[in-house]
């Protein structure tokens, strides 16, 4: 009786064990293990105890195999008649099938781990470290760590909806803008009188390449999708220039029409050793518009509608100048010397009109393309300043003309934009620039060959202007705007 208490007592205990994650006897599902029968079953068997990833490891005693798959780690089953670190010595290189840190030797081909990363690098001589003790795993998981933190705020934000409304209270952009049309080539320079060998022209000069400068905009909420803006861009001054030279004094100026008219053409201008071609454009708009703003129900698109004043300048300035020698002049006092000073200017004011269209991409990303013309007044300037050695008064105007023309332009603005807003107040912004100028005034259309009556008496030289050219400006802006 008392033997059969004690069985029942040794069963109840192993159940306990078992349902405490741990494995007694290390029994097979659904058996029972005959030795707890035999003679000397019931005596107290031999076990050990180990703390494995939070579950209580019960080694069997000897001759019982473990059920379950072999766990990895120190305390563990490394195979039959292998005990792990915790149970038993082991051989040299014998870590089994999973080693210290649960790292498997055999991807390293029998290595030990790498002490700096844990591991398999064959070759790494055991740690990552240089000469000063500096660790460049660290310095790689130190940037990775810096570039996952900065990639949550790269994350366009979307907390107003797909289809929140359009708004800025204020922009800030750099402004690039290239002039792909302008004025006509005018010649001023010929190798050689009457030769057709035109060296010089003002399409040498022109403005050609990217200019930049700065654009911004506030805007001021006057109702319910309604605001008042108020925006400018200027550029700094396109500056070009350009010069051949004559050792043999051969260069003659479209003032004479290239040394046919006079003969062999002037002193000053004429028979040069250099000729010499300036070019400078400045362009600068301003506007006040009043914009009124519009969303389709379904959140797909908005836009608005605007209409308001705007105000550009275009002024632009060109120099011919030629250097001779030191004879003919009239009093025989230095080098022949000829400057032809030419400036334009225009000042257009006028109402326009347009609006813009965005599709709503994703929240925080919208995609759009804004469209505005208008009628304009030109108030057209030309100005001539000529000097040169042989005129009277050398060395100051001799010849000024000067003439003003009103006319009709047109302003045309074209401008895919896109938006990526980063946080509430701060939104990225870039946009391609296509503006059309019809009826102004350029330098390059604006130089009168007729010569002066100081040159040749009774000229018919009569001043004048052109203001019938057209003129386009392509470009990009990239910026950001705020809102508080």
């Amino acid at each position: 009786m008392r033997l059969l208490k004690g069985w029942k007592l040794s069963l109840m205990a192993s159940m306990a064990l078992a349902g405490s994650s741990g494995h007694l006897l290390a029994q097979t599902p659904g058996s029972i293990n005959p030795n707890l029968f035999a003679p000397n079953g019931l005596q107290a068997q031999p076990t050990s105890y180990a703390l494995q990833s939070d579950a209580l490891m019960v080694s069997p005693p000897e001759g019982v195999p473990m059920a379950g798959p072999p766990m990895a780690g120190p305390g563990a089953d490394y195979g039959p008649g292998a005990p792990g670190p915790n149970c038993g010595p082991m051989g040299p290189g014998d870590y089994g099938p999973m080693g210290p840190g649960g790292f498997d030797p055999s991807l390293a081909g029998g290595a030990p781990p790498c002490p700096d990363c844990g591991g398999p690098c064959p070759g790494c001589g055991g740690s990552h470290s240089d000469a000063y003790g500096r660790n460049f795993m660290n310095l790689w998981l130190g940037m990775r760590g810096c570039i996952a933190g900065i990639t949550p705020m790269l994350r366009p934000y979307g907390e107003g909806g797909i289809a929140n409304q359009r708004w800025y209270d204020v922009s800030l952009e750099a402004i690039g803008l290239t002039r792909t049309t302008g004025g006509s080539n005018f010649n001023v320079s010929s190798l050689g009188a009457g030769s057709g060998n035109y060296v010089l022209g003002t399409d040498m000069v022109a403005p050609s390449t990217m200019k930049g400068g700065l654009a911004a905009q506030v805007n001021f909420q006057c109702g319910p999708g309604s605001n008042l803006e108020v925006l400018y861009f200027g550029l700094d001054a396109w500056n070009s220039s350009a010069s051949v030279q004559s050792p043999t004094s051969n260069l003659y100026s479209f003032i004479s029409n290239f040394g046919t008219f006079p003969a062999g053409g002037f002193d000053d201008s004429d028979r040069s050793l250099q000729h010499t071609l300036t070019y400078q454009s400045t362009l600068h708009n301003g506007e006040l518009n009043l914009r009124r703003r519009w969303a389709e129900p379904n959140g797909f698109f908005q836009g608005s509608f605007l209409t308001g004043v705007r105000y550009m300048d275009l002024d632009e300035a060109s120099v011919f100048s030629a250097v001779g020698l030191n004879n003919n002049t009239a009093a025989n006092n230095g080098p022949r010397f000829f400057n032809y000073n030419l400036q334009t200017s225009n000042s257009l004011v006028g109402w326009q009109f347009g609006g813009d269209l965005w599709y709503n991409f994703l929240p925080g990303i919208k995609f759009g393309v804004e469209l505005k013309t208008g009628i304009f007044n030109n108030r057209a300037q030309q100005g001539t300043i000529i000097t040169a050695n042989s005129l009277p008064g050398t060395g100051i105007p001799s010849i000024n003309e000067h003439v003003l023309e009103n006319r009709t332009a047109y302003i045309t603005q074209l401008s895919p934009q896109a938006v990526y807003r980063l946080t509430y107040s701060l939104a990225i912004r870039s946009s391609m620039q296509i503006i059309w100028i019809d009826n102004v005034a350029l330098a390059s259309n604006n130089f009168n060959s007729a010569p002066p009556s100081l040159f040749v008496p009774g000229s018919t030289r009569i001043p004048g202007i052109d203001a019938s050219t057209n003129i386009v400006y392509t470009g990009l802006t990239l910026g950001a705007e705020y809102t508080w």
